[in-house]
């Protein structure tokens, strides 16, 4: 069982994303926005459907090699399951699972599906949701893999962790272990909205990293603001530096995203990440958004980046903005005070002639963007909404690359179809594993 404290008293004061941010984003800016996609795009595996993605990495953040593989983690749901359709695509999340891929160059050309990396059977719950996969500092081979274990019946979404060892030859990469499963905390209802409170309530996708401030472990996620759904009072500070006789937007009450955090407290050189201490949000988007989904942090000269992820159709009130990735940055360390990134909060959008082709954006610490395929609709289509035009994705998109200028970004590349970059090696014998 996990143990949780919860932190009512503040060490720390929430950011806030609010509605004048809000109106200050700009859908098909060409320094924020995704390319368009080619509509014959390639498919990585026609197999299985895959959509959010994380790169093997080091708990500094760092996407590392292993043994001269690269490795790459992603939900997917094989397609012969949810059925190889628009209607399988759309359901996919009731069949996912953690897969795993490995490449010789990272070039996006030659990756392959090595299957499911958490034993079946391992999560207690319905379904695999997201996470990351860090080595284990000191070890030579040791894999830990935070998740998001969610339930159907009861509903449930709680973040856990399961470990195991990556191991690799010269025809690939597989792994051993994987088979014990543990929470490691849930919504407190006092930091975070729980289900009690919210019926719609987001508790998921944990980031685990090393703050490089204090030195400790921590573990940024998807939360909502406490309290029950509806019933929250817009005031000033939510609607922030708004033009006169602006006025509270029917609806706006029904956005409650946060961007949490949470301090480890159990000895992760034992590989325990069981016991945690719930802190106050990082940022709320109270009246602005209801969903701030895998959020991550990237450390550079001498700023903390904060990205999520959001819908267009997440926002609340009259607040908008493409699907795609948005930050917040601070020069104060991990607990802010954030400004939004680019004045809005928008990093890259989808733009207006594929609103829907690319989301689930992890910005690496070099600035590289990977993201999915969702749908894309024909070229010169009347109606780039129409689902009647739409190719389904379940792949990578091209990965793009943004350059951050203290609370500026700028998009100066684009990439091949699920290209990958890593900025260190595994530190690990080269000598190739012996296979079972």
């Amino acid at each position: 069982m996990n143990a949780v404290s919860s932190t009512q008293s503040a060490t720390h004061t929430s950011s806030r994303w609010t509605i004048a941010d809000a109106m200050k984003i700009h859908t098909d800016d060409p320094t924020t926005t995704m390319p368009v996609i080619d509509y014959a795009f390639p498919v990585i595996d026609s197999d299985v459907w895959q959509w959010d993605t994380w790169l093997l990495r080091d708990i500094h953040g760092k996407t590392v090699t292993f043994k001269g593989w690269y490795v790459m983690f992603a939900l997917v749901a094989d397609r012969s399951a949810t059925g190889d359709t628009v209607e399988g695509w759309h359901s996919r999340n009731n069949y996912s699972y953690i897969g795993y891929y490995y490449s010789r160059t990272g070039n996006g050309a030659d990756w392959k599906f090595g299957g499911r990396v958490i034993k079946e059977g391992a999560n207690s719950r319905s379904w695999e949701w997201s996470g990351c996969a860090v080595m284990r500092e000191n070890s030579g081979s040791t894999v830990d893999l935070f998740y998001t274990s969610v339930n159907d019946t009861p509903s449930e979404s709680v973040p856990s962790y399961t470990t195991g060892r990556i191991l690799a030859d010269a025809n690939g990469v597989w792994f051993e272990g994987f088979d014990v499963c543990t929470d490691m905390f849930q919504a407190d209802g006092v930091n975070y909205a729980n289900i009690v409170e919210d019926q719609y309530w987001d508790f998921r996708d944990p980031h685990i990293f090393r703050n490089p401030d204090d030195n400790q472990i921590y573990a940024l996620f998807e939360g909502n603001v406490p309290g029950m759904r509806g019933d929250f009072t817009i005031g000033s500070d939510e609607m922030g530096l708004v033009p006169p006789a602006t006025t509270v937007p029917a609806g706006a009450q029904y956005g409650a995203a946060a961007i949490g955090i949470a301090r480890l407290k159990s000895d992760s050189t034992k590989g325990d990440f069981s016991q945690w201490e719930m802190l106050p949000a990082l940022v709320t988007a109270l009246g602005v958004n209801d969903q701030t989904e895998r959020p991550h942090v990237v450390f550079q000269d001498g700023l903390t980046y904060l990205f999520t992820i959001s819908h267009h159709s997440t926002f609340t009130g009259n607040s908008t903005g493409p699907d795609g990735v948005y930050g917040f940055v601070s020069r104060n360390g991990i607990f802010g005070p954030y400004t939004p990134l680019n004045g809005s909060g928008l990093v890259l959008g989808n733009p207006s002639a594929a609103p829907y082709e690319t989301y689930s954006h992890f910005v690496d610490p070099a600035g590289y963007v990977q993201s999915f395929i969702d749908t894309l609709p024909q070229p010169g289509s009347a109606d780039p909404q129409d689902p009647a035009t739409y190719r389904i994705g379940g792949t990578l998109a091209p990965t793009v690359k943004i350059v951050l200028d203290g609370e500026r970004t700028f998009l100066t590349e684009v990439h091949a179809y699920g290209q990958v970059y890593a900025q260190g090696v595994w530190p690990t014998s080269s000598a190739w594993d012996k296979r079972s």
